[in-house]
Parts: C-alpha cells; structure tokens; sequence
C-alpha cells in the first residue's frame, strides 16, 4: 500500500507542483490515487472514459494509436515528472472519450491520477497551474502539429534529425560542446515515432555515426554538434 509519505515523494516530482508550498502539496496528495504499472501494461486504451488527468511520477509513458492492420503508432513519449490525459481539461466534458492508449515502457512506472473535477478545482484554486498547463498543453500541441507536418513534408532523414532534436531539447545534457541524450529506445520504437522502417531508421543512424554528426550506444547517442546537425 502506498503511505501519505510515499505519495508526498510522488507529488514532489512532478514539474507542474514545482513552486506549491507543502501544505498544498498535502492537499493535492488528498485528492490523487497512485498506481504502479509494468513494462507493457497500460494506463488506458482507445475509447476510454477522459475524465481523469495522469501525472507520470517515475518512468516512462508512450501515448499513440494502432493502426487497422495492427502497426503501433507512438504519438508522445511521456517522461518522469510530466502530465498527460491533460487535453480532456480544454474539452471540459468528463463524458468524453480517449482517442489513444497510453501505455508503461519500463517495469515499475509509478502515475499519479487526479479527476478532471479536482484537477478543475486546483487550477481555480492556483492560477500559476493554470498557466503552466495551458503552455504545456499548447506546447503539446504545436509539436504534434509540427510532426504532422514533417511526416507530410520531409523525407525520412530530415524527420530522423527533427526527432533527434527533439530528444535533445527534452533530455540532452552538455558534455562540454556537445550534447549526449540518454534516451532508452529502440530503433523500432523510434521507427514508430518518426513513421520510418526499422530498417531505415538503422541505416540512417548508421549514416550520421559515419558522417561524424553523433556518436551512438546502447540506448544513447552523443550529438557532437547539434548546429552542425542536418
């Protein structure tokens, strides 16, 4: 059983809660259920009733959708400390639908889970959540947009390196000039992001270590300059 302590921890590792004294931090423990998933177990599916919001405590999340023919398409990848589920807040309308499924990508994935009534209440109660989730959610949403765009738009190079950035300016840290990313996976899960072969993605990887663009090892990549990076 998870105690009071336990969850305060949880509570105190989420980005959104940065800055709320303790005794809020109390309250929102109150108001939130605690859940530990394994590797491949999922938070919810397709069709799901979107009246909860879900914080990822420790772990990590992949939200997407499968295709009619059964290909997994990862939309996000959600990481230790973020939101998610949070987009049923600008429908309003508890009644509401999932459109994707959000599921554990490691063993021991720890999501906190508010009601999208409470979770009302707490952005009422601290407009300082209200305007850190509308730029989440905003921020979200453009780059969704952009990948749409890069999947209509650009080749399957062009998109590998846009993703790379990406992991880059969510998980990079400076190793002097350059930026090594510590980002844990595989080439097929990378294949389903990007919309990219395995194979290709592979090869294309492959090209940018011999071009001397990164540096790769097992679940990590060195980007040596991400100015130079194309």
């Amino acid at each position: 059983m998870t105690t009071e302590l336990t969850k305060l921890w949880h509570i105190d590792s989420i980005n959104l809660f940065e800055g709320i004294s303790f005794e809020d931090k109390k309250k929102i423990e109150q108001l939130t259920s605690t859940r530990k998933l394994n590797k491949g177990e999922y938070v919810f599916f397709p069709d799901d009733s979107s009246g909860d919001i879900y914080f990822l405590a420790s772990g990590r999340i992949k939200l997407g959708k499968h295709s009619s023919n059964g290909k997994e398409n990862i939309k996000a990848i959600i990481y230790e400390g973020e939101m998610f589920g949070e987009l049923s807040l600008l429908e309003k309308n508890p009644s509401s639908k999932r459109e994707d499924f959000a599921m554990a990508m490691d063993e021991d994935s720890i999501v906190c889970t508010i009601s999208q009534d409470n979770m009302q209440m707490l952005l009422k109660e601290h407009p300082v959540l209200n305007e850190k989730v509308m730029k989440q959610v905003t921020k979200r949403l453009k780059r969704t947009e952009k990948r749409m765009e890069s999947l209509m738009f650009k080749d399957a190079r062009t998109r590998l390196v846009d993703f790379i950035k990406e992991l880059a300016a969510d998980l990079g840290k400076p190793v002097g000039h350059e930026i090594l990313v510590k980002h844990k996976l595989t080439h097929q899960e990378i294949a389903s992001i990007t919309a990219i072969s395995r194979q290709k993605v592979t090869t294309l990887l492959n090209e940018l270590k011999n071009e001397d663009k990164i540096h790769l090892e097992r679940k990590s990549l060195l980007i040596r300059d991400l100015s130079d990076l194309k």
